[in-house]
């Protein structure tokens, strides 16, 4: 006679493997034996509505398709474990409800190693023989007593929830996150259509009656570390290091977050740590076409179905976006060198006061696809690394050389810009950092890697025409401790608009400019966490 126990019998062996797999590869935590009793407790939770189907034939399709269900969550967070040695988390799933299908085939060839392969064939040899077993067990006569049933459901559900078990349990958190997600994209707003937003008393300091154009490249996953210009052991920004006497080198700059959506969603917008709310209450690009600039938007990131991606629909907020990537087949890597050929097409376009973003792919795994072969400059060199392996040496060169084309796309832009003959700036910063193996055996920007600075240090370049220095608004604060959440104000202030929502006492450009807590991940105090006081 089939009962609970023979069937989660066959949903233990999963659960075991699952967890042998976790203590053989990772250093021993109490996640991991949270993890181990959830999984206990949810796969008797999922096979409970087994006994209230009352046909034989419903019941063998629930526990088969409830068993590949358990089996797939069961491998993915295991996998997850094993590459970033922390639980699935919110942010996680947010980067991948963000992330296109190139990058999720660049994701797997930069994390899939021979163990997760392995693990797959043995949970799907597992998988499909106990989902034959249940399939052909004789159904047709189980007895049960249904409020037992029903109340042991109840209370693994409750004990789920209050013991704090269900953070552990990726089903929930993949739903919970998701409609996190959605909601968050909703209360962004509409950017399309409300392209000014609801900002009061904008004006410019003074009058401009010269041609301006004004140039903002978003960098992707960049490390400061990594740069030459900032005293890094290898040539990677031989270019910018040429007209380093005209570039304003902030060194002290880190981002908010460890991914694109947490940190440029407060970059980009009123929002802080102070006040998260204020994202939602207003983007920089809004304030532009308030102020009467001409905004642009190229972007050589793919969007998300255009609408979904929460930095795309801040970038849909100027007046003409170009999604350059979209135009390609998945499979080609396209690198940011177009995004210099649109911005010469702007360039011409008519039109006096003009505000240009770049979003680029910079640095952003898997490295490798990210520069041409005439970039391959640092191929078979061994860098520096107390991590001694081959494998771990190709993946340092490449982020090298992807660094050493981001150098060459920056000057290219700031070519560009002086031609145009034009007031203007260029300012370059990157939403987050990367840790390449510096600190930690570890390759990427994951959020729970909060012990390495390398996620958090971006670095920040100022280039300014001869006659917009003229203007005598910037102040030199290179060595002020700043973190890109309030990147609002900044590019307002150096724009000299004035308005009640801008602040200039956060703008790194102002002699008003006062530091303040940098609060990375909404919680933690990053100069205290890295003794940096």
């Amino acid at each position: 006679m089939i009962n609970l126990s023979k069937i989660l019998f066959r949903y233990l062996y999963l659960v075991l493997l699952a967890f042998i797999f976790d203590i053989i590869f990772n250093e021993i935590t109490l996640s991991i034996f949270y993890n181990f009793v959830e999984n206990i407790l949810f796969a008797i939770t999922i096979i409970c509505p087994f006994f209230f189907l009352n046909n034989c034939k419903f019941r063998k399709y629930y526990l088969s398709i409830s068993y590949l269900f358990f089996a797939a969550f069961l491998y993915l967070e295991t996998v997850y474990y094993y590459l970033f040695k922390t639980i699935f988390n919110s942010s996680a799933i947010f980067v991948a409800l963000d992330t296109n299908s190139k990058e999720t085939k660049e994701f797997l060839g930069f994390y899939i190693d021979k163990y997760i392969l392995v693990l797959l064939a043995v949970i799907l040899i597992i998988t499909l023989y106990n989902i034959k077993q249940l399939y052909f067990s004789n159904f047709s006569k189980v007895k049960f007593n249904k409020i037992k049933i029903f109340s042991l459901f109840v209370i693994l559900i409750s004990f789920l929830k209050f013991s704090g078990l269900i953070i552990y349990n990726l089903p929930y958190k993949v739903l919970r996150s998701t409609v996190e997600y959605y909601t968050e994209s909703k209360k962004l707003g509409d950017y399309v259509n409300n392209k000014t937003g609801n900002f009061t008393n904008v004006f410019r300091h003074f009058d401009v009656e010269e041609k301006e154009v004004y140039v903002i490249v978003i960098g992707e996953s960049t490390a400061r570390s990594h740069l030459g210009i900032y005293d890094y052991y290898r040539e990677t920004t031989p270019l910018l290091e040429e007209i380093e006497d005209e570039l304003l080198v902030y060194k002290k700059v880190i981002s908010p977050d460890t991914y694109t959506i947490a940190s440029l969603t407060k970059a980009l917008t009123l929002g802080n740590y102070e006040n998260p709310e204020g994202k939602y209450k207003g983007s920089i690009i809004q304030l532009l076409n308030k102020a009467k600039f001409k905004t642009y938007w190229i972007s050589n990131q793919k969007p998300i179905g255009l609408n979904d991606s929460h930095v795309t629909k801040i970038g849909l907020g100027t007046e003409k976006a170009f999604f350059l990537n979209i135009k390609h087949s998945s499979e080609k890597t396209i690198f940011d060198d177009v995004l210099v050929e649109k911005l010469n097409s702007v360039l011409q376009e008519r039109g006096n006061k003009k505000v240009i973003f770049l979003h680029t792919l910079g640095t952003h795994f898997n490295y490798k696809n990210r520069y041409p072969e005439d970039f391959d400059f640092f191929n078979n060199v061994i860098p520096k690394s107390k991590f001694k392996e081959e494998k771990i040496y190709a993946q340092i060169n490449a982020y090298d050389n992807a660094v050493r084309y981001a150098d060459y796309i920056v000057r290219s832009v700031i070519e560009s810009t002086k031609k145009n003959n034009a007031t203007s700036f260029v300012l370059y910063f990157s939403d987050h950092g990367e840790e390449v193996y510096d600190d930690i055996r570890f390759s990427g920007h994951f959020r729970d890697k909060i012990k390495t600075k390398n996620v958090y240090e971006i670095p920040m370049l100022l280039w300014c025409s001869e006659s917009f220095k003229e203007r005598e608004n910037i102040h030199f604060n290179l060595d002020s401790k700043y973190m890109i959440d309030d990147m609002f104000h900044s590019i307002a202030d150096l724009l000299s608009i004035n308005a009640k929502e801008v602040d200039s006492t956060r703008s790194i450009f102002s002699e008003y400019f006062k530091e303040r807590k940098r609060i990375v991940r909404d919680t933690i105090d990053y100069d205290t966490f890295f003794n940096l006081n």
